[in-house]
């Protein structure tokens, strides 16, 4: 009988894995989670899948595809500081914000490093249940253009977990209202050092539905799938306000052709509100 390589083995190995795990979705009661997804849940994401995240982010930079900004608001709001701050505020239990920490984090790598990211999943008992995410709660961001100040406000539980400081209390309550969002205090809310706000998900969360960790990141990582095409022209969008705000920085990033191509789309959007 002829042998099998080692990588042969592994390539087997995984697809009978994400099978198991796809079986064990389908039998989960609703409102339950399976178990072998809720194991994972706050353990560091492996280092292997943020780097492929961050390749993933590099190529998206040469996807020239003009957005339509109808994710981002400019707004005329306080500064937080320098360098800029991007302010998070969303929840765990939150499905939207399951999908938008996605889109952040393939942001926040193009301008800095995220540690302390932990593998998380939505509410099971919400629309687009135990949608794979992760937690910003024990991250931290280190980077010379950009701060990053992030809020769970509630765990899967919907209990209460990490509170606001006053300063950014002010900002949310200020600015995730009308005129600027849909309706009062949704989440997620994402303000960029008051030039910018997000009230709308970079990636809508059906689009991952029944996905793994590792099935959203392989298709994040492929040109040729129809959630890199979808999600990359939003990820340059915000790098296009970033750069705007942090002096254009790094060039290799705000020079990008994917990012010139955003840019484009915020010009005049002064007074514009979001869908």
């Amino acid at each position: 009988m002829p042998r099998i390589s080692r990588l042969a083995l592994a390539i087997v190995s995984t697809a009978l894995a994400l099978m198991q795990l796809g079986a064990a979705q389908a039998q989960t009661a609703p409102g339950t989670t399976p178990p072998a997804l809720a194991a994972r849940l706050n353990h560091p994401v492996a280092p292997a899948l943020l780097e492929q995240l961050e390749q993933a982010s590099a190529a998206g930079l040469q996807l020239a595809t003009r957005p339509m900004p109808v994710d981002v608001t400019e707004i005329q709001g306080p500064s937080l500081g320098k360098p800029p701050v991007l302010l998070y505020v969303g929840a765990d239990f939150c499905p939207y914000c399951a999908s938008q920490r996605w889109g952040l984090l393939l942001t926040l790598l193009r301008f800095g490093r995220l540690t302390g990211v932990h593998y998380m999943l939505s509410s099971a008992s919400d629309v687009y249940a135990n949608t794979a995410t992760f937690t910003f709660q024990f991250s931290r961001y280190t980077s010379p253009y950009l701060r990053f100040q992030a809020f769970e406000t509630a765990d899967r539980d919907q209990q209460s977990l990490m509170p606001m400081t006053p300063q950014a209390t002010a900002i949310f309550q200020t600015y995730d209202v009308p005129p600027y969002a849909h309706f009062s205090y949704g989440i997620p809310f994402v303000y960029l050092n008051g030039a910018y706000l997000l009230t709308v998900p970079m990636i809508s969360p059906a689009s991952l539905q029944d996905l793994s960790w590792e099935q959203i990141a392989a298709q994040l990582a492929d040109p040729r799938s129809a959630l890199f095409r979808a999600t990359m022209p939003q990820v340059n969008l915000l790098s296009a306000a970033i750069c705007r705000v942090d002096g254009h920085q790094p060039a290799r990033i705000c020079t990008a052709p994917g990012v010139i191509a955003a840019d484009g789309s915020l010009s005049g959007l002064a007074g514009m509100m979001l869908r």
